[in-house]
């Protein structure tokens, strides 16, 4: 994880995710053989910009973020 001088993550800084929640990420990626970088252009970055936009995120907002980034996923494997 990238340090800023502050002691900010640069994912935080990027998508506004913190650092134990990020950790949470990775550590399921790990468990579920998820490629990082995917998860981080699909899934991150899609949970941003949604967030951004809707400001109060729902648990169903959340769920079709990722329901999505996995739809994608497995179209591009096809």
């Amino acid at each position: 994880m990238i340090m800023n001088n502050k002691g900010l993550d640069g994912k935080f800084l990027h998508y506004g995710i913190r650092k134990g929640d990020l950790e949470i990420i990775e550590s399921l990626c790990d468990k579920y053989e998820l490629d990082k970088e995917w998860v981080e252009e699909q899934l991150l970055k899609a949970y941003h910009e949604r967030k951004v936009n809707t400001i109060e995120m729902s648990s169903s907002d959340v769920e079709q973020v990722v329901n999505n980034a996995i739809q994608q996923l497995v179209a591009n494997k096809l």
